[in-house]
């Protein structure tokens, strides 16, 4: 099936490598890493591969960014010909801009970092805003933007939503995967307006007459972070008449102490894509990675 004879992961994320590997019926090799105490990492692959897919996430994305270039100049070394990046969440793609004199676009300097390591790119929603495709970000080498609708959606289908549930989004940059969700199962979707005046203060305001009262709700969104916009954007809808408010997420960087607060605001669990390996992973995407990776550039 795959074009590619091997998948390389990193401890962090052995388990999703390998879900990778064996849906490509390719092996799978796990990197030996070391930290030395001044911080320094070091890379070990042993196993030769010669078109090999490095798969890594790269949510805290700082050291993650060092090793899979370390990662790469050894592929290399060993006669790799080709090298593609599956990075489920991609790093630093909010910043597509200078927002503030001094600051960098750190989108660009990133893109054209990785883009000089690797001959290809799959990510699962990228974040990206201003900047339409991922071609723009990796420019020069084939690239794949992915969507976690399809996993959320088909979730959605297995626990048997009720016909009136409502698809609801917190701001406009989410209402490509708010559609993608209602669209395939018949419901309705609804996207809010988000005001943000620091990382952890957000105000969603939703749409004057939105049909909520007396219907279940489902929030979903690319990134849960702080949980900041999701807390808000329960509360709009739980003003509005709904009956319960459930929160999916394709990427999950919450720490414990916002997972305590999700139970405390009522609203459970969220369920999560396992690009990023979190406790709320509940929804696969090696299937939808793989057959990507089949399809000819």
């Amino acid at each position: 099936m795959a074009r590619y004879t091997g998948v390389y992961g990193f401890p962090e994320s052995a388990d999703g490598a390998r879900r990778l590997a064996e849906a490509l019926n390719v092996p799978c090799h796990i990197a030996e890493l070391h930290r030395f105490p001044d911080g320094e990492s070091l890379v070990r692959l042993p196993d030769p591969v010669e078109r090999a897919v490095v798969y890594r996430s790269l949510d805290r994305p700082n050291d993650k960014l060092v090793e899979l270039t370390l990662a790469a100049s050894v592929l290399r070394r060993q006669g790799a010909t080709e090298l593609c990046l599956v990075a489920p969440y991609m790093a630093y793609m909010r910043q597509d801009a200078v927002f503030r004199p001094g600051e960098p676009v750190s989108q660009t300097v990133v893109g054209d970092w990785l883009g000089r390591l690797f001959d290809r790119f799959v990510c699962v929603e990228p974040h990206l805003h201003r900047t339409h495709t991922l071609d723009e970000v990796f420019v020069g080498r084939p690239s794949i933007c992915l969507s976690g609708a399809g996993a959320i959606a088909e979730r959605l289908r297995r626990d048997g939503a009720a016909p009136d549930t409502v698809i609801v989004g917190p701001d406009e940059e989410a209402a490509p995967l708010v559609e993608a969700v209602a669209g395939p199962l018949g419901l309705t979707a609804l996207v809010g307006r988000k005001e943000r005046r620091g990382d952890r203060d957000v105000t969603v305001t939703l749409p004057d007459g939105a049909p909520l009262a007396g219907r279940p709700v489902v929030i979903v969104d690319d990134v849960i972070s702080s949980g900041e916009t999701i807390f808000s954007c329960a509360r709009a809808a739980r003003a509005m008449g709904a009956t319960s408010v459930r929160v999916f997420g394709v990427h999950a960087l919450f720490d414990p102490a916002v997972a305590a607060r999700f139970q405390s605001e009522g609203l459970g669990t969220p369920l999560s894509c396992d690009g990023v390996p979190h406790p709320s992973n509940a929804m696969p995407l090696a299937r939808l990675i793989a057959d990507a990776l089949a399809a000819p550039c």
